[in-house]
C-alpha cells in the first residue's frame, strides 16, 4: 500500500505542475488577447445581444459535443476518431498552389489564401478577411497549416487598406499576424469586444472599428456592415461569449460581398438576403463539421442552402484546406459541397489557393481530386 500511495501522490504532484504550467502560460502570453476598456465596456453592456454578461445567439443555444443529433446521417465524433484518424484526415502531400502575382490583383480580382483569409480588390480597396498565415492554435504543437506548395506569407501581400475580423477563435484571429499587420494596414473592423485583443498586439485603437450587429460605417466609399451569425466565441481563460461574433456585408460601388464568418445554419441567411442581397458572391463557412456541434458549424448541403437564402450570385466554400479541425477527410467538404451546388443549380468557384479570379471567369476545376492520385 505504501508503494501505491508514494505512486498516486506524484501522479497528483505531476497533474498539479502541468495544471499551474499550463495556468502561468495562459496568464501570461499573449495569444490570448486582453479584456475590453472602460469605454468598450459600455458599449458592449447597451448591446441588446449581451445578456447577464455573455453574447447570445438570435436563436438561443447551447455548444455542447452532445445532446439531441439533429443530423442522424452525419457522423458524430469520438474519442478514437481523434486518436486513430483514417488516412484521409490530412492531405498525403503538399496542397498544390500558385505562387502569388501582386501586379494580378486588380479591380474586381479576389484571391483565396486557405481557410478564411482572402483578398479582394474592390472600389481601389484592398479588403483581407480573417488574416491566418500561422497556427490555428495558441498551443505550439497544435493546430499546425497543411503543407503548401506556394506558401503565402505576409511580406508576400500588397498594401491592406482594411482588414475584416469575424470573430476572435483561434482560426480566425492570428496573435502574430496581426502583430505583423499593425503596421500595414490602415483599418480593422471587427466586432463588439475584439478591439483590445488587437490593442495588446500593437494595433494603434484609432484604427479599429468595433460594431454590433446591423452597424455599418463607411470608409473610402465601401460599406461595412456586421450581420449576426449563429456561433460563439472566447479564448484563454474566459468561459466564451464575452465578444461578439458575425458574418460581414463588404458593399463597395461595384460589388456586393457576404463574408460568412462561422456559424450554423439558421433563417438568418434568408434575413440578410431580403434585407441586404442580392450578393455578387458569398464567402461561406464549409469545413470543420460535425454532428455534434450542428448548430455552430453547417454541412455541405446547408451551405448550398444559405447561398441561395442569401440570394447570391456566387458560392466560394471557405473554411476548408488549410487547417485539420474535424473528423472528416480533408477534401470531403470541398466534395459535398460542388456535388450539391451542381444538384441546386448554384454558382461555385473553387480556386486553388493563390489563384487569382474575378466573377467573370470563375475557377471551377477539381484540382483536389489530383491529391488522391
Amino acid at each position: 500500500m505504501g508503494i501505491i500511495f508514494k505512486t498516486l501522490i506524484f501522479i497528483v504532484i505531476i497533474l498539479a505542475f502541468i495544471a499551474f504550467a499550463i495556468f502561468i502560460f495562459i496568464k501570461t502570453s499573449s495569444q490570448f488577447g486582453a479584456f475590453p476598456d472602460g469605454d468598450s465596456k459600455k458599449i458592449i453592456q447597451n448591446s441588446k445581444n449581451f445578456i447577464n454578461g455573455k453574447f447570445v445567439n438570435l436563436n438561443p443555444l447551447t455548444v455542447s459535443m452532445g445532446g439531441v443529433n439533429t443530423h442522424p446521417n452525419e457522423k458524430r465524433s469520438t474519442l478514437m476518431d481523434w486518436i486513430s484518424p483514417a488516412k484521409d484526415k490530412n492531405p498525403l502531400k503538399s496542397l498544390p498552389s500558385i505562387k502569388f502575382q501582386i501586379k494580378n490583383l486588380t479591380e474586381g480580382k479576389f484571391i483565396w489564401l486557405g481557410h478564411s483569409t482572402l483578398l479582394m480588390n474592390t472600389g481601389g480597396l484592398i479588403v483581407m478577411t480573417d488574416p491566418v498565415f500561422n497556427r490555428a492554435s495558441p498551443i505550439p504543437i497544435f493546430g499546425k497549416p497543411f503543407s503548401i506548395e506556394n506558401p503565402i506569407t505576409i511580406n508576400d501581400l500588397p498594401k491592406v487598406n482594411v482588414v475584416v475580423i469575424s470573430h476572435d477563435h483561434y482560426d480566425h484571429l492570428d496573435t502574430r499576424a496581426i502583430k505583423d499587420l499593425s503596421k500595414k494596414v490602415d483599418h480593422f473592423f471587427v466586432p463588439l469586444g475584439v478591439k483590445a485583443h488587437l490593442e495588446s498586439w500593437g494595433v494603434d485603437k484609432n484604427k479599429i472599428s468595433e460594431l454590433d450587429w446591423h452597424d455599418s460605417e463607411n470608409y473610402k466609399g465601401i460599406k461595412f456592415i456586421l450581420t449576426p451569425a449563429q456561433h460563439f466565441s472566447g479564448r484563454g481563460l474566459s468561459d466564451g461569449n464575452e465578444t461578439l461574433w458575425g458574418s460581414w456585408i463588404i458593399n463597395s460601388r461595384t460589388m456586393k460581398v457576404f463574408f460568412s464568418g462561422d456559424g450554423g445554419y439558421s433563417k438568418t441567411f434568408k434575413e440578410l438576403g431580403g434585407m441586404y442581397g442580392p450578393f455578387d458572391i458569398a464567402f461561406i463557412e464549409n469545413g470543420a463539421y460535425n454532428a455534434n456541434w450542428s448548430k455552430i458549424h453547417m454541412f455541405p448541403d446547408e451551405v448550398v442552402q444559405a447561398t441561395i437564402d442569401l440570394n447570391a450570385k456566387v458560392l466560394f466554400p471557405i473554411h476548408w484546406g488549410k487547417f485539420d479541425l474535424a473528423i472528416h477527410p480533408w477534401d470531403e467538404p470541398i466534395i459535398r459541397v460542388t456535388d450539391e451546388a451542381k444538384k441546386q443549380n448554384v454558382n461555385i468557384a473553387t480556386p486553388m489557393i493563390g489563384e487569382i479570379f474575378d466573377l467573370i471567369n470563375l475557377p471551377i476545376t477539381h484540382w483536389w481530386k489530383s491529391l488522391r492520385n
